[in-house]
């Protein structure tokens, strides 16, 4: 099938271009520092006391939510400048010229190369994080409430954005389709503490607001999803107070309905760029 071939020429296009092994590295890197400072943690707490027990596992939780923060921050980087320039590179290149006039329809080019990124970083998501919640496993005995199900939503908003930015590149050249999709994902990130303060205060307006950013950008409300699953109790707790009004504590996980939208979000966008690349001059 076209699709899954230019899906698999996809992938390998990353891996020549070594994306893969300089974020494969890099992740290692942090994995391994983030490591030695979770044993500096724990043998302190171990040796001397201090933090107590229970103050060790409440800070192992926090550093856990902010490390999930950034493995999914370079994953909407990642996804942001592996799709722009998908579309608009080869059409700003020629290649799309000589692609294009042969029996392969539009459609699945865009769609194979979103199948080939969307695998690309789903085995990042689960691989990266997976292998960084097994090293804080073994030095801490720590593991998170749902750490599979917060990975699957750090995927899922990956993806979300990925089809955002490959969407942008059927229209727009390659760094501007990049930043619009990092600045809307900032936006919606920023709504999540931002209707949290709005709860506790009692602002509606606000709430409005940041709900319809949250619904015309899903990735803050399925960053909302990871921090729930790997929150314990302790944690959540905290939610119910001003300390909420923050990226790193949230009350409640997303509905089943949000959800729902998401899925459906991500198709219409899909949909809505195979149509502008389909309308394109090429």
């Amino acid at each position: 099938m076209p699709l899954l071939a230019i899906a698999s020429l996809t992938l390998r296009e990353a891996a020549r271009r070594r994306v893969i092994l300089a974020v494969g590295l890099l992740s290692l890197l942090v994995i391994g520092l983030s490591g030695w400072g979770f044993e500096r943690l724990h043998a302190m707490s171990i040796v001397e006391g201090r933090p107590s027990p229970s103050q060790a596992a409440a800070t192992y939780a926090i550093l856990v939510i902010m490390l999930a923060q950034m493995f999914s921050f370079v994953l909407a980087v990642g996804a942001a400048f592996l799709a722009a320039p998908s579309i608009a590179g080869e059409v700003e290149s020629g290649v799309a010229l000589v692609v294009l006039p042969r029996p392969i329809r539009r459609s699945d080019v865009l769609l194979g190369k979103w199948l080939g990124l969307s695998v690309l970083l789903a085995l990042y998501a689960f691989g990266a994080g997976g292998l960084e919640l097994i090293v804080v496993r073994l030095i801490t005995g720590y593991v998170p409430p749902h750490p599979i199900v917060a990975l699957g939503f750090i995927a899922f908003q990956a993806i979300a954005l990925l089809t955002l930015a490959l969407a942008l590149s059927t229209r727009l050249a390659s760094i501007t389709g990049g930043i619009i999709a990092l600045v809307l994902y900032g936006v919606s990130w920023l709504a999540q503490p931002g209707s949290t303060a709005a709860a506790i205060f009692h602002n509606e307006g606000l709430q409005h607001a940041c709900t319809a950013i949250t619904l015309l950008v899903p990735t803050g409300g399925l960053w909302r999803g990871a921090a729930f699953a790997l929150e314990p109790v302790l944690i959540a707790a905290m939610s119910g107070t001003t300390q909420g009004a923050n990226p790193i504590t949230v009350s409640t996980p997303p509905t089943g309905p949000f959800l729902i939208w998401s899925a459906g979000w991500i198709v219409a966008v899909l949909l809505l760029g195979i149509w502008s690349f389909n309308k394109r001059d090429v």
